[in-house]
């Protein structure tokens, strides 16, 4: 299995205190997730079980608890996973520290859903990687079960660009985010500054992602056995929407 250690130690050590606030604020990354849910007509019908693939701090396995799913939430990230306990509550989520691609630690849960979200894909080492994980979904989901792939989208700039975006700010914090584009990969260096007791600290941390490009992602989806339901490429995410098709369906 290609090595992640690099993007799991960044997360562990920068990004996991401060992920929430990072994207927002918990509370209104649950109402993202909620919204998404909701926009897309995503409820339990049959088995009534979701595996969430790098669930971090929890936004979606929250929401789809909440909607009425039994959630296996799986993450490399046990300081993700804390956070993720604390919001989850008593409500029917199994977290699960494991990379992703430990197919042990989450086959057999007889999913109805499948959802990988936030930048999860684009973490995955090569394309193969992340083929692998499409096709065992596949294997992995309910006839008629529902996978959905979310990220953001890394394939539109050209080698060699650099760009620096200010994410977000408040009185005692300011996060960075520069990304240097490649063609086999990106690489992203975390920028956060702190202030305590009057004085700033900075802190920094470079890793690397895939930058998965809406096509080949989409021929993935239709080669494991998925129809897409729902496709959606813009300029900054990718999102997919596949419905598992059973053996004796027509092709397309």
């Amino acid at each position: 299995m290609a090595d992640t250690r690099e993007v799991q130690e960044h997360y562990d050590s920068h990004l996991a205190r401060n992920y929430a606030w990072i994207a927002g604020g918990w509370e209104a990354g649950f109402e993202r997730s909620c919204r998404f849910i909701s926009d897309h007509a995503i409820r339990p019908t049959g088995t009534g079980v979701a595996v969430d693939l790098g669930a971090g701090c929890s936004f979606y396995s929250v929401a789809l608890a909440e909607a009425g799913y039994r959630v296996t939430a799986i993450d490399f990230s046990a300081a993700m996973l804390e956070f993720l306990k604390y919001h989850a509550g008593d409500l029917p989520i199994r977290p699960v520290h494991a990379d992703i691609r430990t197919f042990v630690a989450w086959e057999k849960e007889q999913p109805e859903l499948i959802i990988c979200m936030g930048d999860t894909l684009t973490h995955l080492p090569d394309y193969v990687s992340a083929r692998n994980l499409i096709r065992r979904c596949a294997r992995e989901l309910t006839t008629g079960g529902t996978l959905v792939l979310s990220c953001r989208n890394y394939s539109k700039k050209p080698a060699g660009s650099t760009e620096v975006i200010p994410v977000r700010r408040d009185e005692d914090r300011i996060f960075l985010c520069r990304i240097d584009y490649g063609i086999e990969q990106v690489r992203v260096t975390d920028i956060l500054y702190t202030r305590e007791s009057g004085s700033w600290e900075r802190m920094s941390g470079t890793y690397s992602k895939l930058p998965v490009a809406p096509d080949p992602l989409r021929q993935m989806l239709s080669d494991a056995g998925f129809r897409i339901r729902f496709n959606e490429a813009g300029n900054d995410t990718i999102t997919l929407i596949g419905q598992k098709k059973a053996a004796d369906d027509p092709p397309g």
